[in-house]
């Protein structure tokens, strides 16, 4: 499938997601988490299903797939996955509020996330992050 027929495919999913979700909640949840990206993150996740964040402590570069389980890769200085973490707010929140909270944590809080994140190697992940673009 061509890049431009592989979009298209994926904004005609991301509409149908946005008519058929969970209501205002699930709106308002990524309308705040778009409001809180940069341009260049934003550009990311609409285009890619993810988003990078760099750590706030030790300056390590993550990567946040949109997803509310085991959608965080943490990047090695080539950019490729070397552990997927695991790190939610308690409640049943929409998920674009648990991405946006992922995203506060590691900026701000990332030494206290990496002490209590679940963390696997790469292939030890069996199903992919939810698709942004579904």
């Amino acid at each position: 499938m061509s890049g431009l027929a592989q979009r298209v495919r994926d904004l005609c999913r991301w509409w149908s997601l946005e008519l058929l979700a969970n209501g205002e909640a699930h709106r308002e949840g990524l309308r705040l988490l778009k409001d809180n990206l940069t341009p260049r993150q934003r550009d990311q996740l609409e285009v890619f299903n993810y988003f990078d964040v760099v750590g706030g402590v030790t300056g390590t570069p993550y990567r946040i797939h949109f997803g509310d389980r085991m959608n965080i890769d943490q990047l090695d200085a080539r950019g490729k996955c070397s552990r997927v973490l695991c790190f939610v707010p308690e409640g049943q929140l929409p998920v674009g509020d648990t991405i946006l909270a992922q995203k506060l944590a590691l900026e701000l809080f990332e030494t206290e996330v990496l002490a209590i994140a679940n963390g696997l190697l790469p292939w030890q992940v069996r199903n992919p992050p939810f698709d942004f673009r579904c």
